[in-house]
């Protein structure tokens, strides 16, 4: 897929250009922050920038930071007491690592972010929230009015931004009922499919249409076990990430769509970058890449599925 960005390519190409990588660049060690193992859409991310680096020769220390910001905050200053070339870190509002940040500035190593944003210490950041796109797409489907259930969660910025847009859109449409619901990222399907039960339950005689608007793909599965559970078939459920569950979701049609974000390309280029980044060290001027996207539904699923055999 192409960037969505002019940025993306520029990167691209002032990289193919740089001059050939230092002695040492041929050895970096990389530090990556993973924001929870238990998100799949994080986990390819995470096995796409590693699989990238070794192949560069360099080694990897991967962290789980169980989605606690001070988690992430630690694992950073772990990762600088090891003596890392530069760190990546997946998901976490990179405003909230300011700890982190600073530890890795003084001691001269590169911050990345995947997915959380741009800040200061922050040398590249590669945005996956791609909010507003299906936010437009709900708001087609249910005419501008309904009944709507969000299942988001603040502390990542992906979500963040998703929740803002469809806060956004709320605001412009005053004939759609919503109601938003904090998930637990560490239970992410069964705190959602129980938010969705009492949902159900508490707008049991509420006009329609309906419609769940889900942070991310694991825990849209758990609010389609709850609305299978209790036999709804009215509700249309918007998500991210195209996962394979999702998928197959999409294609018996208990999920309406979910959106893909290209986030193997945005951390090949994180990965690509910190040669670079490293080499400009304080004349390196931070940017922002957002990779492309694609909505799928039940009209594209196929041909999606074909074009990404690893997820069908």
């Amino acid at each position: 897929m192409r960037l969505a960005t002019t940025f993306g390519t520029a990167l691209l190409l002032a990289l193919a250009a740089a001059p050939i990588a230092r002695a040492d660049d041929a050895k970096l060690a990389i530090g990556i922050v993973t924001f929870s193992t238990s998100d799949l859409n994080t986990n390819a991310m995470v096995d796409t920038m590693t699989t990238a680096a070794q192949a560069k020769g360099w080694t990897v220390t991967n962290l789980n930071a169980q989605g606690e910001p001070l988690q992430a905050n630690t694992a950073i200053k772990q990762l600088v007491t090891k003596g890392v070339d530069a760190i990546i870190v997946t998901v976490f509002d990179s405003n909230s690592l300011a700890a982190g940040i600073d530890a890795a500035r003084e001691a001269g190593i590169p911050i990345l972010s995947a997915g959380g944003g741009l800040a200061p210490g922050v040398a590249l950041a590669a945005s996956t929230g791609a909010g507003q796109p299906m936010v437009d797409l709900m708001l087609k489907e249910l005419g501008g009015k309904g009944t709507v259930l969000d299942l988001t969660y603040h502390p990542g910025i992906p979500c963040r931004e998703r929740a803002d847009a469809f806060d956004a859109a709320m605001k412009l449409n005053p004939a759609i009922k919503p109601t938003s619901h904090e998930i637990d990222i560490q239970s992410a399907a069964a705190s959602s499919q129980a938010a969705t039960s009492a949902w159900l339950s508490a707008n049991a005689g509420a006009g329609g249409p309906f419609a769940i608007f889900n942070c991310y793909d694991d825990n849209a599965m758990g609010a389609i076990a709850a609305l299978k559970q209790n036999e709804r078939r009215d509700v249309k459920v918007y998500s991210y990430n195209a996962t394979a569950p999702a998928l197959q979701a999409v294609r018996e049609g208990s999920m309406t769509a979910t959106l893909s974000v290209d986030v193997t390309s945005a951390g090949k280029i994180l990965v690509d970058a910190i040669p670079e980044i490293r080499r400009q060290g304080a004349a390196w001027t931070p940017k922002s890449v957002i990779p492309d996207h694609v909505i799928v539904t039940k009209d594209n699923v196929e041909d999606y599925i074909k074009a990404h055999p690893d997820r069908g």
